[in-house]
């Protein structure tokens, strides 16, 4: 073996040999080893890799190069287990073996003693050196014939993801084929042979059902029986595929449903926890309480993330909600999701979670010699960025000068920048859902309750429990809210004004704007006709805190109608108003703000249906309240009986429910609520 035996640590300076592979498939090197776009040097003795599979990938993309299949041929582990050495060579190495039952009649076979192979040694840290290399094979190599090599038969992981991808989103398998054989420069450069990609699509629509363990079907079923028992308005909707097995579930109980009334505004679609142990993907509904937290709206376990599963699930949670659609929801960046968005609710916005989209940076850029500095730039573009057309020069900026012209990536996300950069998609309220971070509490529901080895029927069990500990921390934060508040910071009695209205969680974060008001004063004035417009200076603080710069933000006010508007959308965005605004109206010698500024979505003072539900998992704290609208509730079933048996009964019905509301002066549930009217609008122009 040469100078395998060589125990030192690995030579730092030929640490930058190395190989990256990105999540598209493409393998790319750099350095020394490359000399071209897909070409590969020949290996040699002393070469650096980072890990084994780094190591694997080179020597297969130089094997498919010069025309030869690639194996890995033996191992060998150290005292202490951990492995040492690694021989990859030409899969025509070795030699053939027949089975003494096939004599007559022998199996094809490759094997005809080819020496060519490499050896290396593996480091404690996982860094592998080549230590020696035969390069001579005893056969002809034909790199135009690499396609049909063993390896080529197989379809990697990425290729099916993308296969797969294609085929949520309605791309035929030729369109398919055509687009990745363009990709990779022509047929011959094309990672898996067509008819194994075929044979892969047409395999995809039969595993669609769910893989229930067991005792899983079982659990689900007295789960959702026990669950209608206690109420009769849970709901629960299963989908079944032609041969009757379970594909798709969804279900929401009836707080989840009366929450949903309150809080439509803006829901996020989590597929983030997948139950691995069956490949089942658990979805959620989640959106905002009046306090900020994650309240569920509903979920469903699903047998797939294509484009038809979701358009079932999306129509379920309508039907479940009486046909009331959510007014915004957020998701990650997938194709087929988007497509079932815009059948299913086509007029809602829809906004990608940018966290998501941040974390996918280090695998899809980490390959370019000046990685760091170009992160740096792309940040800025997206977080420091005061406005659309100075984002827009700073993405053109930095894809200039890294030369990124023709990043896929890229290009996509710029094209669809209203989806996700926080400068294009402040003008619409999102309830404060974070643009800068993934918000835990909204995103991850059921953390610690679900993981990559829980069963469906583990989980139904621990559903119950989820619930009730996030019930408690509203309740909680309910009677904080009524018991406690926080002593106001300034003598303003606007302060005053949302610290009296606001739950504790809102009112800290309207405090905080009057907190930086001390860093905002207003420059200069020019009144219009009808409105004045005011330029006001904030001190801010960048380059994590190293320097400061002066930002001028534009306010206008029509003080007749008192209406006001800030070029940061912070209200529109969040519904609390910014520290410019209350900068100016100080300076206005405003002692109060209208109404309309005051959302009452983040009210402590609002008694909301959903608080009043009496369900399984918070029968420990049932209120004299609870028990009353419960018994209601299942009297008035006699309505919908009467009701529902002509249309003639089902006027008189409601006609009746109308006569009652009008003389208590009830607002009608059905026809809008006080509590899903804001002040925000999404117009970028100030009045």
């Amino acid at each position: 073996m040469g100078d395998e035996l060589d125990q030192g640590t690995p030579p730092k300076e030929n640490m930058g040999v190395t190989m990256i592979v990105a999540e598209d498939g493409n393998t790319r090197e750099l350095d020394s080893i490359s000399k071209g776009k897909d070409v590969v040097e020949p290996p040699s003795a002393g070469m650096m890799f980072k890990s084994i599979e780094e190591l694997y990938e080179f020597y297969k993309t130089y094997g498919n190069q010069e025309g030869f299949p690639v194996f890995k041929k033996s191992t060998k582990n150290d005292k202490q287990g951990r492995l040492h050495f690694v021989t990859l060579s030409c899969g025509r190495g070795g030699k053939s073996r027949c089975k003494r039952d096939k004599l007559v009649n022998p199996s094809l076979t490759m094997k005809i003693e080819c020496n060519a192979k490499l050896n290396a040694r593996v480091y404690d840290d996982g860094v592998v050196r080549v230590t020696s290399v035969f390069l001579d094979h005893n056969h002809e190599l034909s790199p135009t014939r690499a396609r049909y090599l063993p390896r080529r038969r197989t379809v990697n992981t990425s290729i099916k993801r993308r296969r797969e991808k294609n085929d949520q989103a309605g791309v035929t398998v030729d369109k398919a084929l055509a687009s990745s054989i363009v990709e990779y420069g022509g047929q011959e450069n094309e990672t898996s042979l067509e008819k194994v990609c075929q044979s892969f699509i047409n395999n995809i629509d039969k595993t669609r059902k769910l893989f229930l363990g067991v005792g899983d079907a079982g659990a689900v079923c007295n789960y959702f029986n026990r669950m209608q028992e206690h109420n009769s308005n849970f709901y629960y909707s299963i989908d079944f595929n032609e041969e009757g097995h379970i594909r798709n579930i969804f279900w929401a109980d009836e707080r989840s449903r009366a929450a949903y009334k309150s809080f439509n505004d803006v829901l996020t679609f989590d597929t983030t926890h997948l139950i691995n142990k069956y490949g089942m993907p658990f979805v959620s509904f989640v959106g905002a309480n009046h306090h900020g937290q994650p309240i569920l709206f509903g979920c469903g376990l699903v047998s797939g993330e294509d484009t038809e599963t979701y358009i079932w699930l999306f129509m379920q949670l309508l039907a479940c909600m009486c046909g009331n659609a959510p007014k915004a929801i957020i998701t990650d960046q997938d194709i087929a999701m988007q497509k079932a968005i815009e059948i299913v609710f086509p007029e809602i916005q829809q906004r990608w979670c940018l966290w998501h989209i941040m974390k996918k940076i280090p695998g899809k850029l980490s390959w370019h010699s000046s990685y760091e500095l170009m992160k740096t730039n792309l940040m800025h573009a997206v977080y420091d960025s005061m406005s659309k057309e100075e984002f827009d020069f700073n993405w053109s900026q930095m894809i200039q000068k890294y030369s990124l012209e023709s990043n896929t990536w890229l290009s996509i996300l710029y094209e669809n920048r209203h989806r996700w950069v926080p400068v294009y998609i402040k003008d619409s309220f999102w309830a404060g859902m974070s643009t800068t971070q993934r918000n835990d509490n909204i995103h991850a529901f059921f953390e610690g309750y679900v993981n990559s080895k829980t069963t469906v029927k583990q989980f139904v069990e621990r559903y119950d429990k989820a619930l009730k500990i996030k019930v408690e921390k509203e309740l909680q934060e309910d009677l904080n809210s009524f018991n406690y508040c926080c002593p106001c910071v300034s003598h303003y009695n606007i302060e005053k004004q949302f610290q009296q209205a606001y739950t504790n969680s809102k009112f800290k974060e309207t405090q905080e704007e009057f907190k930086g008001k001390m860093f905002c004063y207003v420059h200069s004035m020019k009144e219009e006709e009808e409105f004045g417009v005011y330029e006001v200076i904030e001190d801010m603080v960048v380059e994590n805190g190293l320097s400061a710069q002066k930002v001028c933000f534009t306010v206008y006010f029509k003080q007749a109608e008192f209406d006001v508007r800030c070029s940061c959308r912070l209200f529109e965005f969040q519904g609390i108003l910014c520290r410019h605004i209350i900068t100016l109206l100080t300076v206005k010698g405003v002692y109060s703000v209208p109404l309309k500024y005051i959302l009452p979505r983040w009210r402590k003072d609002f008694r909301r249906e959903h608080t009043k539900v009496k369900v399984s998992y918070n029968n420990w704290n049932t209120t004299p309240e609870m028990k009353r609208y419960d018994l209601i509730s299942k009297k008035s079933v006699v309505f919908a009986d009467f009701g529902c048996t002509s249309d003639e009964n089902t006027q008189i019905a409601l006609d009746f429910i109308e006569q009652f509301r009008q003389k208590f002066n009830i607002v009608d549930p059905l026809g809008g609520s006080d509590q899903n009217i804001y002040a925000v609008s999404g117009n970028s122009q100030p009045f």
